[in-house]
């Protein structure tokens, strides 16, 4: 019982690290976007894999897909529950960003992104925090990262680097990986890889690294690009009775 006990509370506490995760990175990342990074003796094929990036950002409107995501712990050497539901990115007419991140299993939990407001709800236990982004909310597109925006929008915060081809669930994969330029954004994260399905230009893979050995694996398929997504899509109405808590 106590191994269930202790399995059961280490679950509960990745999730509400997850919520930590992600707004730490909405309130402190720095995310001004020009320039391509040319790095080493694989220039040529990073900038093949760019200038496709920067092709389906021109043409970019919406991106849906499944995903899963599972949190490394290196000191417990595990990855804890893996989490899996639906991916909804677009643009609003002034274009900020619009997300929904809906996780299905093994819990309920909504996340989404518009007019600058972050809110991640939890039906199951009728409780939800909202934070506002202010100056930030422009960078809520960092959930998204690398997903229809231009390349040349990463430079300025990172170092860019070709690692490689890979297969990732049998897909050929372009794999960039990204290393921090300032000391702010490296204390949350040691290194970003994406890995770039080479048919589409998207990436289907990410692993954000931090400086403690601790990552997040996040996965997706079956994606959709410029399939029709209502704004409604982006919008919660919490139920009454819901507990709400306001991060500034």
């Amino acid at each position: 019982m106590n191994g269930k006990r202790n399995s059961q509370f280490r679950s509960g506490n990745n999730r509400t690290r997850h919520f930590s995760f992600w707004i730490a990175g909405f309130l402190f990342l720095r995310f001004s976007l020009s320039g391509f990074g040319m790095q080493g003796a694989d220039n040529a094929e990073l900038q093949r894999v760019l200038s496709q990036m920067e092709a389906v950002g021109k043409e970019f409107r919406t991106f849906a897909a499944k995903f899963t995501q599972r949190k490394y712990t290196a000191v417990l050497r595990e990855f804890d529950t893996p989490e899996a539901g639906e991916f909804f990115y677009s643009r609003a007419k002034d274009g900020s960003a619009l997300l929904r991140q809906d996780v299905a299993t093994p819990g309920r939990r909504i996340l989404t992104v518009k007019d600058g407001i972050a809110t991640i709800h939890q039906p199951n236990i009728k409780q939800a925090q909202v934070a506002n982004l202010g100056q930030h909310k422009d960078k809520a597109e960092y959930l998204a990262l690398g997903i229809g925006q231009s390349p040349k929008k990463l430079q300025e915060t990172f170092h860019l680097f070709y690692q490689g081809n890979e297969q990732i669930n049998g897909v050929a994969c372009s794999v960039l990986v990204l290393k921090p330029k300032s000391a702010k954004t490296a204390a949350l994260f040691s290194s970003i890889t994406l890995w770039v399905r080479k048919s589409s230009g998207i990436p289907i893979q990410q692993k954000l690294q931090e400086p403690s050995g601790d990552y997040l694996l996040v996965n997706f398929f079956e994606e959709k690009l410029n399939s029709k997504l209502p704004d409604s899509k982006f919008e919660q109405k919490l139920p009454g009775g819901t507990d709400i808590q306001r991060i500034q």
